[in-house]
């Protein structure tokens, strides 16, 4: 048996406003006992006891007030019970920022793109680029009209489209199908996306195939956010999304392509010889 220390300590919090922004989505601000400096893509890991612990990216800080914002949304069991039981003045406690953030190049044209709850830390780095004089062209994408959120707060900060693929608010169709447009009639020095990865891998693909750089926040199961435990290690590389994440270059998107390619093709060989040696 081994015991894990863990390197940040957690510091308690109190929740000051709970915005219900889906039927499954609420944006939670929380006050700080003290203060942290995160930086986009960060995240947080937020601990509710004898319940569990949860990462969460920055959706925004304020610092001159201690104030966190996190976007979460009912996908388990402690999301299940901060949104059944969570209200104004309950406490949990906090441990980070964690990870890796992203890269702000002052003065640059750039591109920002999240699908679903995935979108919220592109806010935060919304609102740091205009702080480096950045031009920002943002596209937001969810399946359907009743789960868009947080447009009106992009808008205030860059030229934001949207698309639905019910086509109830905004273009219908993907958020795919917005950025070829988009990538066919301008340039962009940066692009930043959020959101699922199959998703990200075919953003990652236009991006290679325009030749742009392109910085992802990727997803996965995250426990120990110190870099122990290795659940969520990324394949084939073995980069760790808590430790050497969230945020990574987009050509990773490329490799875990590729990676899943190669053992697609292995296994549909190792099925196909099986079924001949069993005629």
């Amino acid at each position: 048996m081994y015991v894990m220390v863990l390197r940040d300590p957690y510091i308690p919090a109190t929740i000051i406003e709970i915005n219900q922004l889906t039927e499954n989505i609420r944006e939670y601000c929380v006050k700080l006992d003290k203060s942290i400096d995160p930086e986009p893509g960060q995240f947080a890991m937020i601990w509710i006891p004898k319940v569990g612990e949860i990462p969460i990216s920055f959706a925004d800080w304020i610092c001159e007030e201690k104030i966190a914002v996190f976007v979460i949304a009912r996908v388990g069991k402690v999301t299940g019970y901060i949104q059944e039981n969570f209200k104004t003045g309950s406490k949990m406690y906090v441990r980070g920022p964690l990870g890796r953030s992203f890269t702000i190049r002052e003065g640059a044209k750039c591109l920002l793109m999240g699908g679903g709850y995935g979108l919220a830390p592109l806010y935060y780095l919304a609102k740091k680029l205009l702080e480096k004089k950045c031009r920002l062209k943002i596209i937001l994408g969810f399946k359907n009209g009743s789960d868009v959120f947080y447009v009106n707060k992009f808008r205030v900060l860059g030229d934001t489209e949207i698309s639905t693929e019910d086509g109830k608010i905004g273009v219908r169709g993907t958020l795919i199908d917005v950025l070829e447009k988009v990538m066919n009639s301008e340039r962009y020095d940066m692009v930043y996306a959020c959101g699922r990865e199959e998703l990200l891998i075919k953003i990652a693909l236009i991006c290679n195939a325009k030749n742009t750089p392109l910085e992802v926040s990727m997803e996965r199961l995250i426990k120990c956010g110190q870099g122990v435990c290795g659940t969520c290690v990324i394949e084939p590389s073995g980069l760790l999304v808590c430790r050497d994440g969230p945020v990574f270059d987009g050509k990773i998107l490329l490799e875990i392509k590729n990676h899943s390619s190669e053992n697609f093709t292995r296994s549909i060989k190792i099925v196909c010889r099986g079924a001949s040696d069993a005629k």
